[in-house]
């Protein structure tokens, strides 16, 4: 079925792409399959809530995007990260301010890309998702190596492209620009354009070289699940990839359900000769008068004059929602299965029987699921914080050599944390772990921020406690 959804795409994507052409242009050869970019398009459209199996006869739940909404909130959900350079951290909390909605993206459309970019005298970190750059060439072990981003400028139907080529070979980066102008309806990259006969791109060069660096100038995301679309691909797929089929049976059965209530809505059907005629239609026929505001409820009949009906009848049969909602919920429980997410993601669990292993298995599968994107999003910060440490010493800003950059990810989908203060509890008053020890399990801080904070709250009772007694001597 999703080879089915891919082929109605790739007329599109070549109109607005020619992937033949980029590639021929920039003379390489790619190590991205073109079904894999076909995906990613695909991939995208289900994301931003256009899946392609939608007609006039069905309506969606968009369930793709919210299995990404809720798992991008559970790998977030209190994330803290700091680097310990002054600068190159204000650049990179900025950026954090979207790291949900960014990690939403990431695993919607299988990867996504966080390039630094330093124009008119400021530093910033610009988000491309994956269908706005071509990977284009891996290393043994999976690491980007070469890239194309797309920039784009619509003024009028006029679409301006430039197509940046980034790649590292023996420790320099080679950077190259080529520049399009195309139509918004037509061919995007119709026509070679001079870079710099765009006002955005003017002070941007051709081609340049950086030199002694490892990397490419920011942090690759991607899924780290196995691929189908294209085995040899170091690409993962998006988090609702092998539930695709369930997803189009999801909407099937919701607009089932929509349409058993739109069939069952109470009616009155009511013999014309009991209505009033007030006029005529346009085509000649009577137009009869409703009671005010109640136009929707009767459905007028010609010639209801069965004597043991009478001159109307009300129609109001009984909605079978009970299993069609069962129906629905059993769907959504098989994708929660199909995606790595724990039962009751999606679904309502009330109504499944579950035994308690099967509850620890949903959430250990869960847990494996959000480690793994965590784990590959850290990945991608470290290159990100290299890739603003390279700028800013290209660019002569002062920042550490020796940067250090900690992460914290919040473990609670496993970890209960009710139960882990409980179980601290006990312990110190058991003094078995000590102060310190206990406010670093409760409250997540580090040793050294457990320290402080308990020399605070001393020097504060410090403070207050001999006026205290004080008062206490007086009466």
């Amino acid at each position: 079925m999703f080879e089915k959804i891919i082929n109605k795409i790739k007329g599109w994507w070549k109109s607005m792409f020619d992937y033949n052409k980029i590639i021929t242009d920039f003379g390489l050869d790619t190590e991205t399959s073109k079904e894999m970019l076909d995906a990613i398009q695909e991939w995208s459209k289900i994301f931003n809530g256009n899946e392609p199996w939608i007609d006039e006869t069905k309506v969606s739940l968009h369930v793709g995007r919210t299995m990404c909404e809720r798992v991008a909130k559970a790998v977030t959900i209190e994330f803290k990260s700091k680097c310990d350079d002054e600068f190159i951290d204000s650049i990179f909390q900025k950026f954090l301010r979207n790291i949900r909605k960014n990690t939403e993206s990431g695993i919607g459309k299988s990867c996504m890309f966080f390039k630094p970019v330093y124009e008119n005298g400021k530093m910033k970190v610009t988000t491309i998702q994956a269908d706005k750059f071509i990977p284009i060439k891996f290393d043994d072990t999976g690491n980007l190596l070469g890239a194309i981003f797309i920039d784009q400028i619509i003024n009028g139907n006029n679409v301006y492209t430039r197509l940046e080529y980034d790649e590292l070979k023996d420790n320099i980066l080679v950077i190259r620009n080529i520049a399009y102008k195309g139509k918004k309806n037509g061919v995007i990259l119709s026509n070679k354009i001079d870079l710099h006969s765009v006002e955005k791109w003017k002070n941007i060069e051709e081609e340049s070289a950086i030199e002694n660096i490892d990397r490419l100038l920011g942090g690759f995301f991607k899924m780290n699940n196995s691929n189908n679309v294209d085995n040899n691909s170091p690409l993962g797929v998006p988090i609702f990839h092998n539930a695709v089929d369930t997803l189009k049976e999801i909407d099937k059965q919701f607009s089932r359900i929509l349409w058993e209530y739109e069939g069952s809505e109470l009616a009155i059907d009511i013999d014309e000769s009991m209505l009033e005629v007030v006029g005529t239609n346009d085509d000649g026929t009577p137009k009869y008068k409703y009671p005010k505001g109640k136009e929707r409820l009767y459905r007028k009949l010609n010639g209801m004059n069965d004597e043991s009906k009478g001159k109307w009848n009300i129609f109001n049969p009984e909605i079978r929602d009970d299993p069609m909602f069962n129906g629905l919920n059993e769907l959504l429980r098989q994708a929660e299965i199909q995606s790595g997410l724990q039962v009751g993601t999606l679904c309502k669990p009330e109504l499944l029987e579950k035994t308690a292993t099967e509850i620890k298995t949903g959430k250990q599968d869960y847990y494996v699921t959000v480690s793994d994107i965590q784990t590959q999003l850290q990945y991608a910060f470290d290159d990100l914080i290299y890739g603003i440490y390279v700028l800013c010493k290209l660019y002569g800003i002062s920042v550490n050599n020796n940067y250090h950059v900690t992460y914290d990810w919040d473990d609670s989908i496993l970890v209960d944390k009710e139960k882990v203060q409980t179980q601290s509890l006990v312990e110190r008053n058991a003094q078995i772990i000590d102060d310190v020890q206990y406010i670093m399990e409760t409250r997540k801080y580090t040793e050294e921020e457990a320290i402080a904070f308990i020399e605070n709250i001393q020097k504060r009772k410090a403070k207050y406690q001999p006026q205290q007694d004080d008062e206490v001597d007086e009466e």
